[in-house]
C-alpha cells in the first residue's frame, strides 16, 4: 500500500548555494528569498546544501551518516557525514552537511562552490536518507539543477519502498548536465537505490528499474532528473519549450515554469544615495560615482566623463556576449561610456580577448572585476542610461530585472528568459527596454544610442540627435519627458510580475501538480 501527501506543509529544498551562506551566482539569491517567503506563509521549509568549509549552525547530535563506498577500483572508500543546522527564522533552517574525517571532509569542505561537485552530489544522496531517517520524511523534496537532482531521486525511491509517493519537483536554473557511467550512481557509490519503482509514460505509471532508466538516458542526470521527476519546473517559458524540444512532448503534462524575483528597492537606492551623496539627480550624481568607482577599484581600460553611461554586468564567457557589446560599442557616438561589471571563471582566453577589446576603446570603456560595495553596485545601475545584456544564450536574465527595478531601461537580446521578460518600447506604451537579435552589432549599436539618448533628453535636454528610432523620435516631440516615464515603467513592470509574492504563486502551482502527480503515481 502507497500513500501520497493530501498536503504540502513541509518543504525540503537541495541546493549548493545559498546567499548569505555561500553562493556564486542568482542561485543564491533565488533560493533565499524563496525558502523566507515559504516560510512566512507558514511552511516548515528546510534546505539542504553542502557545507563548502563554512561553520555556521550547531551540529544535529546523534545524527551521523557513515558507512563504505566501493570504487570502479573495487577499492573500499569509508565516509563518515554530520550535519549542522542553522535557523534562519522559526520557520526555515538551513541544513550543512559536513564531513567528519579527512576523507569526507576534503570532498564536503571544499570551499569552492563546484569544487569536487561530482562527489559532493553523490555525498550528498546518502545524507538525504540519514536525515529522513532521523526527521521523517517531507511532503514534498525540490532539487535544483543537476548537482543536487540525484540526492532528491534518492530519497524519493527511498520513500517508495517504504511506501510513501514522496512529490519531487526538479527545477532547472541552468539547463545541461554531465554523463556519468553506472556505477557512479549505483549503490556501490552514490547509493541510488536499484529497485523497481513508478515511472510517468504518459498513459500511467509503470514499473521500471533503476538501471534501465540510467540506460535509456545514456547516463545524461538532468535526463534521468526528468525522468524521475513529478514535475519539472524552469525558470520561464522558453525554457519549457526547449525542454519539450529536447526531451520530447511526453513531459508537457508535467512542466511548469517559475520566474524569479529581486529584492532591490529604488527606495533603498534613492536612501542611500540621499544619506551618502545628498543628491538624486542621476545627471548629477553619474560621474561622481563613477570616478569614485574608478579611483577605489581596479579597473581595465581607461574611461573619461562624456554624455551617458551604459552598464553590463555578468559572468566573462561566451554565452554573455560580452565581445558583441564591445564591438558594437565602436559604432556609437562618442560621446558614450561603457562600465562592465564582470566575474572571472577562468576562462582565460575568452578573457584576455575581452580585455584586450576594451583597451581598443581607449577613454570610452572601463572592464571591472573586483566585487564592489553592494550599496554601490546598486547605485550604479540607478544611475546609468541604459543596462544591456547581450546574451547569446539566457535562460531568464535576473540581472535585466535588478536593473529595472531601480528605473533603469534595458537593451537585451532578444532570446530565452529576456524575450518574454522585457516589453519592447517601440510596441507597447507601457515598454521597459529595447529587444535585439543576439549576435547583431548593429543592432546593437542603434538600440543603445537610442534608449541612452532618450533618457538623457529627459534629464538634460540634450542628445535629441542621436535619437534615430523615428517612433521614439516623434514620442519624444509630444512627451520630453518620456526618458522619465520609461525609467517608471521598468519600476511598475517589477513590481507586478517579479516580486517574491510572483515567485511564490508560481512554485506553488508547481508543487500542486507535483503533488497530483504522486497521488497517481501512488494509485498505479
Amino acid at each position: 500500500m502507497i500513500t501520497a501527501p493530501t498536503q504540502i506543509k513541509k518543504v525540503w529544498i537541495t541546493t549548493f548555494e545559498y546567499a548569505g551562506i555561500k553562493k556564486v551566482g542568482g542561485l543564491g539569491e533565488a533560493i533565499k528569498n524563496l525558502s523566507i517567503a515559504l516560510g512566512n506563509l507558514g511552511y516548515e521549509v528546510t534546505v539542504i546544501m553542502p557545507s563548502h568549509g563554512v561553520e555556521l549552525g550547531q551540529p544535529l547530535e546523534n545524527v551521523i551518516c557513515s558507512g563504505v563506498r566501493v570504487g570502479e577500483d573495487r577499492w573500499h572508500y569509508p565516509y563518515k557525514i554530520g550535519f549542522n543546522s542553522l535557523n534562519i527564522n522559526d520557520k526555515v533552517r538551513v541544513v550543512l552537511v559536513r564531513g567528519l574525517d579527512s576523507r569526507t571532509s576534503t570532498i564536503l569542505e571544499d570551499p569552492y562552490v563546484y569544487g569536487r561537485v561530482e562527489e559532493k552530489a553523490c555525498l550528498l544522496c546518502r545524507s538525504l536518507v540519514c536525515l529522513a531517517e532521523y526527521l521523517g520524511f517531507p511532503d514534498i523534496i525540490h532539487s535544483n539543477d543537476w548537482h543536487s537532482a540525484l540526492a532528491a531521486i534518492t530519497l524519493k525511491i527511498y520513500a517508495e519502498h517504504k511506501g510513501l509517493a514522496l512529490p519531487y519537483l526538479h527545477q532547472i536554473h541552468l539547463p545541461g548536465s554531465p554523463k556519468f557511467s553506472w556505477h557512479y550512481v549505483s549503490p556501490e557509490w552514490c547509493g541510488v537505490p536499484t529497485d523497481m519503482h513508478r515511472i510517468w509514460r504518459v498513459c500511467c505509471h509503470r514499473l521500471e528499474y533503476t538501471y534501465d532508466l540510467w540506460r535509456s538516458v545514456d547516463g545524461n542526470l538532468e535526463a534521468f532528473a526528468i525522468l524521475e521527476a513529478d514535475a519539472v519546473a524552469t525558470v520561464s517559458r522558453s525554457m519549457v519549450n526547449e525542454l519539450l524540444s529536447k526531451y520530447g512532448d511526453w513531459i508537457r503534462e508535467k512542466t511548469c515554469f517559475i520566474y524569479n524575483s529581486t529584492d532591490w528597492s529604488l527606495k533603498e537606492v534613492i536612501d542611500y544615495a540621499l544619506s551618502n551623496y545628498r543628491e538624486l539627480d542621476r545627471a548629477k550624481l553619474r560621474w561622481v560615482l563613477v570616478k569614485e568607482l574608478l579611483t577605489k577599484y581596479k579597473s581595465i581600460g581607461r574611461l573619461t566623463e562624456g554624455d551617458a553611461l551604459v552598464l553590463s554586468t555578468g559572468r566573462l564567457t561566451p554565452q554573455k556576449g560580452f565581445e558583441y557589446l564591445l564591438r558594437s560599442f565602436k559604432r556609437v557616438p562618442d560621446g558614450l561610456r561603457l562600465i562592465i561589471l564582470g566575474i572571472p571563471v577562468g576562462d582565460s582566453g575568452y578573457e584576455n580577448y575581452i580585455y584586450q577589446l576594451v583597451q581598443d576603446l581607449d577613454e570610452r570603456a572601463a572592464l571591472i572585476t573586483d566585487k564592489i560595495n553592494q550599496q554601490t553596485y546598486k547605485l550604479l545601475h540607478y544611475v546609468a542610461n541604459a543596462f544591456v545584456v547581450p546574451s547569446i544564450y539566457e535562460p531568464f536574465g535576473i540581472v535585466a530585472i535588478e536593473a529595472m527595478a531601480v528605473g533603469t531601461p534595458v537593451v537585451v537580446s532578444n532570446v530565452g528568459g529576456l524575450s518574454e521578460i522585457v516589453e519592447d518600447l517601440r510596441l507597447k506604451e507601457n515598454g521597459c527596454g529595447i529587444k535585439v537579435q543576439p549576435g547583431n552589432e548593429l543592432e546593437l549599436s542603434e538600440a543603445i544610442q537610442n534608449l541612452s539618448y532618450l533618457t538623457l533628453f529627459s534629464e538634460t535636454g540634450r542628445g535629441i540627435e542621436y535619437i534615430t528610432y523615428e517612433y521614439l523620435r516623434q514620442l519624444i516631440h509630444e512627451r520630453k519627458s518620456l526618458g522619465h516615464l520609461v525609467r517608471e515603467n521598468c519600476v511598475n513592470h517589477v513590481e507586478r510580475n517579479f516580486r517574491i509574492q510572483n515567485t511564490v504563486e508560481h512554485v506553488l502551482k508547481c508543487y500542486e501538480l507535483s503533488r497530483k502527480m504522486a497521488y497517481f503515481r501512488a494509485i498505479t
